[in-house]
């Protein structure tokens, strides 16, 4: 089963550590640690689900969705030049898996290496089996270099994506907002809020694109991210931008 798959099941609220103790190593495998994984990247705690990745690893190293998750993770630390070297430890054991060549095409294009980034790029899409983060790594790729062409690739990945829609639609908005279209991402966002009601990641990325366009219903939905991850300072920093432009808008409205 695609790993993506398992973001139906998820939950947010806060387990007791005691009561997670007491559950025992035995129900701790391969699946505890992916599940928690997927949960630490819905909450923007990047570390923690890598850190989980990697355990998952260390139980049954053939867990292709952890080898992926692992490279994401790295690529959303910044660590591009790690990402690329995991992705080639992941190519040994599934070489020329579309996916991973997508993934490292993502680090190299992060890391400002394009023409590495296209060929790696070129080389996913050709294989069979193409999953929704090729398509999305080409997107990014294309954004980059402001072609209309990234948008054909979004709807490609999301009309492919099946039940994990939500998923591919939240990278998609990440990469849409981070490239400045606002508007096209909260589209999807608000889509995928619906599904994952409790994810800090999701409340950010609409927060960030509603403060960015200046629309005043952006202060309440970052609070929504911080109730579900207190002090993340990315979404505080984003609230603090947003009260800032507040409070000028109504200084020289006056």
């Amino acid at each position: 089963m695609n790993g993506m798959d398992r973001f139906s099941q998820l939950e947010f609220e806060e387990v007791n550590p005691e009561r997670k103790r007491a559950q025992g190593e035995a129900v701790r495998g391969a699946g505890y640690f992916y599940k928690q994984a997927l949960k630490y990247w819905l909450a923007g705690e990047f570390d923690l689900a890598l850190r989980n990745y990697s355990r998952v690893l260390e139980r049954n190293n053939t867990t292709f969705d952890a080898w992926a998750g692992q490279v994401l993770m790295l690529i959303e630390l910044g660590e591009y030049r790690e990402a690329i070297v995991w992705s080639d430890k992941a190519l040994e054991l599934f070489p020329e898996h579309p996916e991973l060549l997508a993934t490292k095409a993502m680090a190299y294009c992060r890391d400002s290496k394009m023409e590495k980034a296209i060929a790696y790029s070129d080389n996913s899409i050709t294989k069979d089996n193409i999953t929704s983060r090729v398509w999305l790594a080409r997107a990014e790729i294309l954004l980059n270099r402001k072609s209309s062409i990234a948008q054909n690739c979004i709807s490609k990945a999301i009309s492919i994506a099946g039940n994990t829609a939500a998923v591919v639609k939240l990278e998609a908005a990440r990469l849409l907002r981070k490239k400045g279209n606002y508007s096209s991402a909260i589209a999807h966002l608000n889509d995928v809020v619906k599904v994952f009601p409790k994810s800090a990641l999701v409340w950010y990325e609409l927060g960030s694109c509603q403060s960015k366009l200046g629309l005043s219903q952006a202060r309440a939905t970052l609070e929504q991210s911080l109730k579900f991850h207190p002090g993340w300072n990315v979404a505080e920093s984003a609230l603090a931008k947003c009260q800032g432009r507040g409070f000028f808008r109504k200084l020289f409205g006056r």
